[in-house]
């Protein structure tokens, strides 16, 4: 079992890496790109690079400053020892709970639960912010890339998030229904995307991929790689899936840019 969990997430580590650099290559060789070409009818050329740092600040404030979602999953790894005093009954036997580690068991489960909720907070609106940039896509090859990209690297959150339900203590019908509103987001991101890219004008779309790119960014340079690189075990795994996923988005986006410029001639 031991050998298995350890595969499992050396598989689950490489993934997040690859991810990274698909978020990254997704962001600098493609969305970004897209976005410039948005705003050619304007003079200031800098803009829509500060609207993608304005994206990227956007979602640093949700997941650090406002919510602290890092901070409320080390909260929820930590403390979970249940505190057991030693001590004699009526009948002498041993391991009997005091009334305080009884009172500071509720504490401790409220605040897990608590902390469960902020996370959620977070994943929640980071979640709507990836899945617009699906509804934003021209094309079907766009949408592909897009939902490979998202594919990856949603499973890790989601997991953490369910983990962390569990760890509260919550009832499990609250916890389903928490874990349903997180299930809803994804769509409503899409909904957004689809909802701005039919009916907005033309700038509105370049602004919305400019604010979805910095976004992307933050996942694959502020998420992905500090939380893959705390762990130095198979650092060179986990560069060589990183510079992988790069690679391979740009060499798939170059290949159906082709496709599509082929297609509209």
């Amino acid at each position: 079992k031991h050998k298995n969990f350890a595969s499992n997430k050396l598989g689950l580590s490489l993934a997040n890496a690859f991810s990274g650099g698909v978020f990254l290559c997704l962001a600098f060789g493609h969305l970004i790109p897209e976005c410039v070409h948005g705003f050619h009818e304007y003079e200031n050329e800098a803009l829509p690079y500060m609207i993608v740092l304005g994206g990227y600040l956007l979602i640093f404030f949700v997941e650090k400053v406002a919510f602290d979602a890092h901070g409320a999953l080390e909260e929820m790894e930590g403390g979970s020892e249940v505190a057991v005093i030693p001590q004699k009954d009526a009948k002498g036997s041993k391991g009997v709970r005091s009334n305080d580690a009884a009172r500071s068991d509720g504490e401790h489960s409220s605040h897990t639960g608590r902390s469960a909720v902020i996370l959620l907070a977070a994943l929640a609106v980071h979640s709507i912010l990836e899945m617009t940039a699906l509804g934003l896509s021209n094309s079907f090859n766009d949408s592909t890339l897009l939902f490979v990209s998202i594919s990856l690297h949603q499973p890790a959150e989601s997991i953490a998030l369910l983990v962390a339900f569990l760890k509260s203590g919550m009832p499990r019908k609250q916890i389903l229904r928490f874990l349903s509103v997180f299930a809803c987001m994804g769509p409503i991101g899409v909904l957004l995307g689809m909802a701005v890219k039919g009916f907005a004008a033309p700038i509105v779309d370049a602004v919305m991929l400019a604010i979805v790119a910095g976004t992307f960014v933050y996942v694959g340079a502020t998420e992905v790689i500090p939380e893959e690189w705390e762990d130095q075990e198979h650092k060179w795994k986990k560069f060589f899936s990183l510079i992988t996923g790069i690679v391979s988005m740009f060499v798939i986006t170059q290949y159906s840019m082709k496709l599509e410029g082929a297609a509209s001639l």
